[in-house]
Parts: C-alpha cells; structure tokens; sequence
C-alpha cells in the first residue's frame, strides 16, 4: 500500500464516520458490503424489508463519498468509482425500477426495489409497501 493509498483509505474513512456510518467506513470494506448485498440479491434477498433497506446504505455511504469535493483530489477514488459502477450495473437489472417514485431519481438503488426475493422480503413488500416482487425458489 503507498502513501497515497493510505491517505486515501484515511480521508475516506474519515469522511464516511463523519456521515453517520459507524463500521465498514474504509473503502474496501464498503465496497465489499455493497458487492455483497448484490450477491445476495442476485440469489434471492433472504432478510426482510428492514434488513434490505438497512443493507442498501452501503450504496448510500458509497454515493455521499463519490460525490465528496474533499475527496476528488484522490486518484483512488476514480478506481473505486469504476468497481461501484461494475457492481450497481449488476444490480440495476435486478430491480424494478421506480417502486417509491417519490425518493430522487439519483437514489436509483434505492427507488427500485428487486423484482424476487425469498418469502420474507415478497411478504413484506407486499403487505408494508403494495409491492409484488416474484417469490425466488
């Protein structure tokens, strides 16, 4: 690891703790928690809607650093840019988009809600939101 990578990990951490996230707040480790909530996605969500919503802000934490001005100045954050964009156009695929037409087309991951699920999150999205996402098997 350079220098620069170190103050890189640094200043991210730093600025991810200072946002409210108390764990998974260096680079790798939020990217990870975000690939991995895909992963799960991609083989049928078994949480529930306070689990799934509590996971997506991972993607929540990623977009507020992206978008960081005190952090542009890192080279590394192009990288990371490029391997959430991998991981987000995994999940945009999953999702139907539009679910809470109300939050910001920005928040895209968070608009949309995934199309199947396990019968835990399927049972919440329909009774708590009118959702009818397609049970995984």
């Amino acid at each position: 690891m350079t220098h620069d990578t170190e103050n890189f990990r640094d200043a991210f951490s730093s600025f991810v703790r200072e946002s409210g996230r108390w764990r998974d707040v260096e680079p790798e480790a939020l990217l990870s928690r975000w690939r991995t909530f895909v992963e799960e996605c991609e083989q049928g969500y078994r949480g529930d809607a306070e689990d799934y919503f509590n996971d997506l802000t991972s993607r929540d934490s990623l977009a507020r650093a992206l978008g960081s001005a005190e952090l542009q100045s890192f080279p590394e954050l192009v990288l990371l840019r490029v391997e959430v964009e991998a991981v987000d156009s995994r999940f945009r695929v999953l999702l139907i988009p539009d679910a809470f037409p109300r939050i910001p087309a920005e928040y895209w991951w968070a608009r949309g809600v995934v199309k199947f699920a396990r019968r835990r999150l399927v049972e919440d999205l329909r009774r708590e939101y009118r959702i009818e996402a397609e049970l995984f098997e």
